[in-house]
């Protein structure tokens, strides 16, 4: 399927999702794509606040989706709720509670409307998107996330904007593994 496609189906979920006043955001890849990091993307990760999952889940059936089987558990995440859907062709998949466990240590994420950096218009709706900031160490925390943090280590020293300072800080007053913490405190370091 190609990206037109996709982002028509979302530019459709985001006005539902809107119209509902729930609070999500874009992630993961796809919002390297929507940021102009990366060329294609193959599927929308969008975080959903807790307490608008059920009706999250309930506007993408009334949209015409259906709900894939649940896959088996991966030892990499601990997200609290999962909910994986196929609308038009396009897979979404509604992360609640999103945490990446590290050597028996659980990181969450923690989303919520304060983790909205900006909003783009996607086919005439407006698509919420989480700071990159945020992936910089979520990427990090993920086995094979390691190029991606790269990428967006490198965009932001370059092109910081808004609150990723704030981002980052509210990182390093939790809990990190110390190589991440290393990490953050060195993109932090370098953003003009």
């Amino acid at each position: 399927m190609d990206i037109e496609q996709k982002l028509t189906t979302l530019g459709k979920v985001a006005q539902r999702l809107n119209e509902k006043n729930i609070i999500w955001a874009v992630g993961a890849s796809a919002l390297l794509y929507l940021e102009g990091l990366t060329t294609d993307f193959h599927d929308f990760d969008l975080l959903i606040a807790p307490r608008d999952i059920p009706l999250a889940t309930e506007v993408f059936m009334q949209l015409g989706a259906r709900r894939l089987p649940r896959s088996a558990p991966s030892p990499d995440y601990a997200t609290a709720q999962f909910v994986e859907v196929m609308l038009d062709g396009v897979d979404f998949d509604l992360l609640c509670g999103f945490a990446i466990r590290r050597k028996e240590v659980v990181y969450p994420y923690p989303f919520s409307e304060n983790r909205v950096a900006h909003t783009v218009n996607t086919k005439g709706a407006l698509t919420p998107l989480t700071p990159l900031a945020d992936w910089f160490v979520l990427y990090q925390l993920m086995p094979v996330g390691a190029r991606k943090a790269a990428l967006i280590g490198r965009h932001l020293k370059a092109h910081a904007v808004g609150d990723t300072r704030l981002w980052l800080s509210d990182w390093l007053n939790n809990r990190l593994p110390g190589d991440v913490r290393e990490n953050v405190m060195a993109l932090y370091a370098s953003l003009p």
